[in-house]
């Protein structure tokens, strides 16, 4: 403990050092956030009843001149060996304002609710979308890799070409595990309030047969679709609408195989109270369905469901957010019991 608290005051030291100055230097530059969280279990019988947690995440984004910049990212998460976690590490480089060549290790253009920032969620979790603890099927299309990623930015429209190693986070690729991975996205702005995208996500495998059993050469291919509205019903409040769909596929080399498929479906209604303590408010409702990828062709009722619910309160400052919510775990398995954890999660941003 005394070793997680060392950490997360030099990391609070250097967060504040960035905020003083950032002004003078473009090579000082942090940004994040930290969450202080306490969970009550619903599971019958789980022990512990209840646990306090934290989670912080800092950026480092230097910045040479206008053509070179770059972001290096690091976690720390307790309980836990409270190690500092090198998270993301990438280079840009500005051909043109309308250019970028960017590479290192970084988020795989694949997922809309695992490529936006965890400090803009309106739920003290992800969605079960990208969750890898339901199922590794996202993790074998999404995720961080080490990859290269050519980005087009053409007014309202943004491409982004990558090709990554396909072994996932701080994984090399070499003879006996080559799964290069081509992913390909397109979001579209055609207003302000309305953001639109799809992926589409190509891994393989080639034959190798250096070992004593040939490990033949296979295929997959995931697609993923989304759309996210935050509409102005008032001067005061905006509907926030944001729902995707998945399809992922099964590798080819199974006769029998069939594709597994997540969709998420959320809405909330943002308010700005415009007090002094009471900055917004905003209730938020989310709908999730995973149905894996099975191999065997055997597989039923093995879909799951979570139905999360939080209220969002931005307290003294937008940066502040007090979350109280709600998880409700469901399966289509008749011999798994479903339950409900609550949870209340302080987030300062910084």
């Amino acid at each position: 403990m005394k070793k997680a608290i060392a950490i997360l005051a030099v990391l609070a030291c250097f967060a504040f050092a960035g905020e003083v100055l950032s002004g003078g230097s473009d090579m000082i530059k942090f940004k994040g956030y930290a969450t202080f969280r306490w969970t009550m279990f619903g599971a019958e019988d789980y022990n512990p009843g209840s646990t306090m947690s934290t989670y912080s995440y800092i950026q480092w984004c230097p910045r040479l001149n206008e053509y070179v910049d770059g972001a290096i990212s690091a976690t720390v998460t307790t309980p836990g060996d409270a190690d500092i976690r090198v998270d993301c590490a990438n280079l840009n480089l500005h051909f043109t304002e309308n250019f970028t060549l960017t590479g290192g290790q970084f988020k795989v253009p694949f997922g809309y609710a695992y490529t936006r920032s965890g400090g803009s969620m309106y739920f003290g979790d992800r969605s079960a979308l990208v969750d890898g603890n339901n199922f590794d099927d996202f993790d074998d299309f999404g995720g961080k890799d080490i990859s290269t990623m050519l980005t087009a930015e053409f007014a309202p429209v943004t491409v982004d070409l990558a090709l990554s190693n396909g072994n996932g986070m701080n994984a090399s690729a070499d003879d006996q595990d080559m799964n290069k991975q081509f992913t390909a996205r397109v979001v579209a702005d055609p207003t302000d309030w309305l953001e639109i995208g799809g992926s589409v996500a190509m891994i393989g495998h080639a034959d190798l047969d250096s070992t004593e059993v040939l490990d033949e050469s296979w295929n997959a291919t995931g697609m993923d679709f989304f759309a996210v509205a935050n509409y102005p019903v008032s001067p005061t409040g905006d509907l926030v609408f944001v729902g995707e769909y998945m399809m992922l596929g099964a590798q080819d080399n199974y006769d029998d195989a069939e594709d597994g498929s997540r969709m998420s479906v959320m809405a909330g209604y943002d308010v700005d109270l415009d007090g002094d303590v009471f900055l917004a408010i905003m209730p938020a409702l989310r709908y999730d369905m995973v149905t894996p990828i099975d191999v065997t062709g055997e597989a039923v009722d093995n879909g799951i469901s979570r139905i999360d619910f939080c209220l969002n309160i931005d307290l003294f400052s937008q940066y502040n957010t007090l979350q109280i919510g709600a998880r409700n775990y469901g399966s289509e398995n008749e011999n798994v019991d479903g339950h409900t954890d609550m949870y209340a999660n302080w987030r300062m941003n910084f």
